[in-house]
């Protein structure tokens, strides 16, 4: 979905340039266009400060794939299974990587730009 002919318009208006206006628009069209080809967004990384599973993963939704990579090498994919919650002990100093499922496109359907 790009931005429709009047929010271009609009735009442009707004920043006194049509110029400008364009190149905004330029930009947010390939923002959106990459976004709806993209399942998933990082949502956080996170490096881990205690062993605990909720301590520093309160940001974790439910449905959440957390790519966990060891400061010893190697790595493992985890699923998020209850919100805030890693599900197992954290190791202190290894780095999860969040990744959150989106549906971008069915998200903005009803916005109003």
């Amino acid at each position: 979905m790009a931005l429709s002919t009047e929010a271009v318009k609009r735009l442009m208006i707004a920043v006194c340039s049509p110029e400008l206006g364009n190149e905004i628009s330029t930009a947010i069209n390939e923002g959106l266009l990459l976004a709806d080809q993209s399942n998933v967004t990082l949502a956080a990384i996170i490096a881990a400060t205690s062993v605990s599973p909720t301590t520093d993963f309160g940001a974790l939704k439910v449905a959440d794939k957390v790519l966990h990579f060891s400061a010893l090498g190697g790595s493992s994919l985890l699923n998020c299974l209850v919100a805030g919650d890693l599900g197992q002990a954290a190791v202190i100093g290894d780095i999860y990587m969040v990744l959150r499922p989106v549906n971008v496109a069915s998200a903005r359907t009803n916005q109003k730009f």
